[in-house]
């Protein structure tokens, strides 16, 4: 018999953490109770040792761990789960008081059992919750309490005798109240109620004239084999709408069919079967009578040709036949006069643009402007300010361009040289036209008129500082982030981890990832 070879394989995959030898690094990791994935990942990211990986994450954990009422919790959301509260909420206490976590726990407890509330020997967390469980509106016991200036036990039980006051009874039966009545007959309970308004009578007996008049609308007889529960809602599938209506000796499938083959609405024959308390064919015969009595739509006639209405005469012309009554009933003019307007309108931007100045032509002005080297939109925007022709204001730009070239001179601001006025203004938010206007206002420099827009927009600033690194000024530590492709939070995290400055943390994760780029 072969002599069995002994296996060193799983030799190799033990681990020594604090003088204790594990059969794996994930075992360790299971036994002080850490993510084996999360220590792959950091020693992985930051290039150090499996045990500094582990260490970093026991003392997380530690850090964790609170003790509250002299017991040790292993999270602010353990805690919270025992006492049943919202981690949300209590952190958002931190937050807002910059107080401990144990004083955060310890005011939620104290709301928790100041909103607790005991309605006949049971208790419920709150109010709300108390209402919602025996089925009424918190909102009005609360308005109820404020009033009346009572207790919630008395507001809960008012509004419970009111809602046992509802209960509706007709036909013999009893319901729960007038809506579940409505619903049981195929009926919308806001309708009947409009009727009941209208009539002002009882409401079980306009509802007797209502069902007695819609034949049909009866709820199901209720028989040994199937039995109809309280509360289920009646079906309409005996209502006459689902039966054939004759009219004149023709049968159609139903009412609604008739009145689609005479043209004719059918909801306006039944509500006029209702008011006037006729039956449906009557109501269908003085529709279509007066169908026949209105005179048909006026056609449109424009340059001989004969169309249907104003509506088919735009859509040929490829026209908004709005916007074609509306210029005719602003401007006072015809029909025609108006659609002609468009059709032209419609022609003109279809054809090519053609720009003609000093006797040579272009294909635009866009390129005389570059031809010239003067912007287009301050062409444009002075021809419609000054109301003048678009070559005289071309002139004026091509005489002014040496002037208009020294205006738009280099900005200096705080000792960073920047192409133009505008272009600093861009960099912090301020309006150019503004500091302009101002320096012309008050006989003063750009440079001062700036300043005063900085100063206004200080609170602003305040939350936003500016930041320096390496003797360039940033408006912002954000905007000095994004330029160089690191994450600002990542910044500030490790500035108050590591107690350091904001410059030195720029550094370093600048450094990080100028190694990543290397490797």
């Amino acid at each position: 018999m072969p002599r069995k070879i002994r296996s060193n394989y799983m030799e190799k995959f033990k681990f020594v953490y604090n003088g204790r030898t594990f059969e794996s690094k994930h075992k360790c990791c299971n036994f002080y109770g850490i993510c084996y994935r999360s220590v792959m990942a950091y020693q992985n990211q930051y290039k150090c040792r499996t045990e500094e990986a582990i260490t970093h994450f026991i003392e997380l954990k530690k850090n964790k761990e609170i003790i509250f009422r002299n017991r040790k919790w292993a999270s602010i959301k353990t805690c919270c789960e025992f006492y049943d509260l919202n981690e949300d909420s209590v952190k958002t206490d931190m937050w807002n008081r910059k107080c401990t976590p144990q004083e955060a726990i310890e005011r939620a407890i104290e709301w928790k059992k100041a909103h607790e509330i005991t309605y006949h020997g049971v208790k419920y967390p709150s109010l709300p919750q108390c209402c919602e469980d025996l089925g009424i509106n918190p909102i009005s016991v609360r308005l109820y309490m404020e009033k009346n200036g009572v207790s919630s036990t008395r507001a809960i039980t008012y509004y419970i005798k009111s809602k046992e006051k509802r209960a509706f009874e007709f036909r013999g039966k009893e319901y729960k109240n007038f809506t579940e009545c409505c619903l049981a007959y195929g009926l919308k309970p806001k309708s009947v109620s409009s009727a009941v308004f209208k009539a002002k009578r009882p409401h079980a007996d306009v509802m007797e004239e209502i069902i007695s008049h819609m034949e049909g609308c009866m709820p199901k007889e209720v028989t040994k084999k199937e039995e109809i529960s309280e509360n289920q809602v009646m079906s309409k599938e005996r209502h006459r709408a689902k039966e054939a209506f004759f009219y004149e000796g023709n049968k159609y499938i139903s009412l609604g069919q008739c009145c689609e083959f005479y043209g004719i609405n059918e909801s306006s024959v039944r509500s006029r079967a209702w008011r006037k308390k006729c039956t449906w064919e009557e109501a269908v015969k003085y529709y279509i009578q007066k169908k026949e009595t209105e005179t048909p739509k006026m056609q449109f006639f424009y340059k001989g040709k004969k169309y249907k209405s104003v509506s088919a005469c735009c859509a040929e012309y490829g026209v908004n036949a709005s916007s074609v009554r509306n210029r005719a009933k602003t401007t006072e003019c015809s029909i025609e006069e108006s659609l002609e307007h468009f059709i032209k309108k419609a022609r003109m931007e279809t054809q090519p643009s053609v720009f003609i100045f000093r006797d040579k032509t272009y294909s635009s002005l866009e390129e005389c402007c570059l031809e010239y080297g003067v912007n287009a939109d301050s062409v444009s925007s002075r021809k419609y300010r000054l109301n003048c022709t678009m070559e005289e204001s071309l002139e004026h730009f091509i005489e002014n361009k040496d002037m208009i070239a020294e205006r738009i001179q280099k900005f200096t601001f705080k000792g960073i040289e920047y192409r133009s006025l505008r272009a600093c203004c861009q960099k912090y938010g301020i309006d150019d036209i503004c500091v302009r206007q101002r320096a012309r206002d008050k006989n003063c420099s750009l440079e001062e008129s700036f300043t005063h827009f900085m100063t206004r927009k200080r609170k602003k600033m305040l939350s936003n500082p500016e930041f320096e690194y390496h003797g360039t000024v940033y408006p912002s530590l954000k905007v000095c982030c994004e330029e160089l492709g690191i994450n600002k939070n990542s910044v500030i995290s490790r500035s108050h981890r590591a107690g350091c400055s904001l410059q030195e943390a720029v550094e370093y994760y600048v450094s990080q990832q100028e190694r990543r780029t290397l490797d």
